[in-house]
């Protein structure tokens, strides 16, 4: 009943402010250039939230998504670059099949590192997230790498005509992971474990198993999002989309998931994306609001929502 909960109050609040900023905004707002852009620009934060979310699920959090995301885009580009120039078909698919493996791997670091080593989750992400950094520092020269013209045309491509490529993706991968999560034992077993890992243990569940395959999917995430930042912005860099780790934490949190753990669905999760990113499209239609303004304002949200979850708890105890 929860997650039908959870579910249901972010499409109720989508709603409102789809109204909202339609009759405050008018065809400002309510364009199809518009929602295509919103389509395209959530995709990697989107997708790195679900992967986040996996890793709060059980208990855990990820803090080095977006470092994976650049270090698997600035990878793939390189290799695009040596062995693809012209836009060789078989070397951009080289290049991003080993994006995603090294997402894999990196993804396979921070489980193992939480699961065998038990290094704190918040510590053992942070970590990793300065290592992946300092890799992408080295691979760039601290330079911004640019994509090869070919793949350029990836995150500009439109389904049937209107809908972004890497929106396409992100309801995909959405779909694909609520199936997992809320109909497979893995899910469940996922669950389980962030309500008591040790409960967990004793009736046979292998949490080193469960929760590295989390962060590994999580990984896999991320590697998709880089590669699509990578064709989208046409470059990659060591510090790209910094503020995207503040938002993931906060997407996870809106759509449901308890940084306890435990608890948590995709579905939320993803409409949640979806909220964060048409509060963004209605700010940049108001001029007089600065862009700075926006880490405030989703500050303040994180805040917000994770008070009103503090009582509502405490009320239902």
């Amino acid at each position: 009943m929860r997650r039908n909960s959870d579910f249901i109050r972010m499409l109720m609040i989508l709603a409102v402010l789809l109204i909202f900023a339609g009759i405050t905004r008018g065809s400002a707002f309510m364009s199809v250039l518009n929602f295509q852009t919103i389509g395209k620009q959530l995709t990697e934060y989107g997708l790195m939230s679900m992967g986040l979310s996996l890793a709060m699920i059980t208990g855990g959090i990820d803090l080095s998504t977006v470092y994976i995301a650049n270090l698997c885009g600035a990878s793939a580009a390189l290799i695009m670059k040596s062995i693809a120039p012209h836009g060789e078909i078989y070397g951009i698919l080289i290049a991003c099949v080993i994006a995603l493996v090294i997402g894999l791997i990196c993804g396979g670091l921070n489980g193992f590192l939480v699961s065998v080593v038990k290094v704190p989750p918040m510590l053992a992400t942070l970590g990793t997230y300065e290592l992946f950094y300092g890799i992408t520092i080295v691979l760039s020269n601290g330079k911004s790498i640019t994509s090869i013209s070919a793949f350029k045309k990836f995150a500009s491509t439109m389904v049937f005509g209107v809908v972004p490529l890497p929106f396409v993706i992100f309801v995909v991968a959405a779909v694909i992971l609520s199936v997992i999560i809320g109909m497979t034992p893995f899910g469940r077993r996922l669950h389980l474990v962030g309500v008591n890992s040790k409960a967990a243990a004793f009736s046979g569940i292998n949490n080193v198993r469960v929760i590295t395959a989390a962060y590994m999917i999580s990984g896999l995430l991320a590697a998709i999002a880089g590669l699509i930042s990578l064709s989208r912005v046409a470059s990659v860099k060591a510090d790209f989309g910094s503020s995207y780790v503040m938002m993931t934490i906060l997407i996870a949190v809106l759509g449901g998931c308890d940084p306890d753990g435990g608890s948590g669905e995709i579905p939320g999760v993803a409409v949640a994306v979806i909220i964060l990113q048409v509060i963004s499209a209605y700010l940049n239609t108001i001029s007089w609001i600065n862009n700075y303004y926006r880490q405030a304002l989703y500050g303040l949200l994180l805040l917000g929502f994770m008070t009103y979850k503090y009582f509502r708890v405490k009320r239902r105890r």
